[in-house]
């Protein structure tokens, strides 16, 4: 049988000696520690330099679970994230996670919809990031699920068709590492044209 060398399915993980999620207080945030223990049983490790990988979710995780997988790892610098609708419940785990120093900067793009759709939640999110430095949200008509995170030495990628919903069923993702797709990723934070 040729070992394949991203996944190795018959290999126990080592329980860790401390569970992560004791350090959060969000219970959004603990549940994505929880199915980062799933992500983990099949993610053996964070892609490599230029190293792509390809997953599919089956009810196990949803586009969020990424960032605690990669805060857990290694600090993250800076984060930018696209999304069409957001959730108060997320809001506040990446304000902890941001509080906690896990994320250094946080950029979020959200639809200019969610203005007229949700207006509670957006004033929600302008008065706790109006106390934090680091923390911006930008308004667009943006539909993209595109979400890059900068550590110190690794350019991290994630986009699919996962929202950062709890119910997420079958869903695809992209989980790469790559300087030049993350610079390319990156002009849809910096060049596209801001309404709200």
């Amino acid at each position: 049988m040729v070992k394949n060398k991203f996944f190795d399915i018959n290999k126990a993980v080592a329980p860790e000696e401390k569970n992560s999620s004791e350090y959060f207080i969000s219970k959004y945030l603990l549940a994505h520690y929880e199915k980062i223990k799933k992500l983990d049983d099949d993610l053996k490790r964070l892609p490599t330099s230029e190293e792509f990988f390809f997953l599919q979710s089956d009810t196990s995780f949803n586009a969020f679970t990424f960032i605690p997988l990669i805060g857990k790892h290694e600090a993250i610098k800076e984060l930018y994230a696209s999304t069409y609708s957001i959730s108060r419940k997320v809001v506040d785990a990446l304000i902890q996670l941001h509080d906690e120093g896990i994320i250094e900067k946080i950029t979020l793009m959200i639809s200019d919809s969610l203005i007229k759709r949700n207006p509670a939640t957006i004033d929600y999110i302008k008065a706790l990031i109006s106390t934090r430095a680091n923390f911006e949200v930008t308004f667009s008509w943006v539909h993209a699920k595109v979400c890059i995170m900068k550590t110190p030495n690794n350019f991290y990628i994630v986009e699919g068709s996962g929202n950062w919903a709890s119910n997420a069923h079958y869903e695809q993702y992209l989980l790469a590492n790559s300087k030049g797709l993350y610079n390319f990723r990156k002009t849809l934070f910096t060049e596209s044209k801001l309404r709200g």
